[in-house]
């Protein structure tokens, strides 16, 4: 059966979109201007392909080993591009809010993640099978990870005086998906048993964020 290359296209960006939205909708507070959430998400969209670039050029370093190919050879490449993307809108007057920094880190995260999903699902052999499992876990777990960033960066921001903390910014992120990768790679059901269990983890974590985002501790 001929497969719909635009169907899936559109398969494969929906759930960055929705996350989009919804991680949108809970600044309740004194949202966004849609113009700078976009532009956070175009901007994760083009940080893709220098990421991209970086990885090819220095995967055979850490061919050694894959636990730190994963995490230093992807997640660090990925999560430093994702926060070259976001510090502008961190810097920016417009957030003035620790949730603000959640908006916008999800935003670059989400238009990172939709264009990597369009990569790898489109031209796939079962391409519904693996918009299916990336929607449920690689997808949230950008934004999740983006969420992080941006939650920090923010409230180092807002409450912490001097120059902003990169390692701190960076640590939960590049760890988290980096420990992602690697049990995925390990190609086992214990391996993707941990994936979800992290992904799991890292909603309960993000969701505290939220609550601590409100007054910005």
């Amino acid at each position: 059966m001929e497969i719909n290359t635009g169907l899936v296209a559109a398969v494969a960006a929906a759930p960055g979109l929705a996350l989009l939205w919804w991680f949108y909708n809970k600044d309740v507070l004194d949202p966004e201007p849609l113009s700078l959430v976009f532009a956070a998400f175009f901007r994760g969209i083009l940080f893709v392909f220098p990421a991209g670039l970086l990885e090819k050029l220095i995967e055979g370093f850490f061919s050694f080993s894959p636990l730190l190919s994963a995490i230093l050879g992807v997640a660090l490449v990925e999560e430093y591009f994702k926060w070259l993307a976001l510090r502008r809108f961190i810097a920016s007057s417009e957030c003035d809010e620790c949730y603000d920094g959640i908006v916008y880190g999800t935003s670059v995260a989400l238009g990172f993640a939709t264009l990597e999903n369009l990569f790898y699902v489109i031209g796939s052999i079962n391409p519904w099978a693996i918009a299916g499992w990336r929607a449920v876990l690689s997808v949230p777990l950008h934004a999740l990870c983006g969420l992080a960033m941006g939650y920090e960066a923010a409230r180092q921001k807002l409450t912490t005086p001097g120059p902003l903390k990169i390692f701190r910014i960076l640590l939960l992120p590049v760890l988290s998906h980096g420990i992602y990768n690697f049990l995925l790679l390990t190609e086992t059901l214990g391996g993707v048993l941990g994936a979800m269990t992290l992904v799991f983890i890292m909603w309960i974590m993000g969701f505290r964020m939220i609550r601590r985002s409100r007054s910005c501790s």
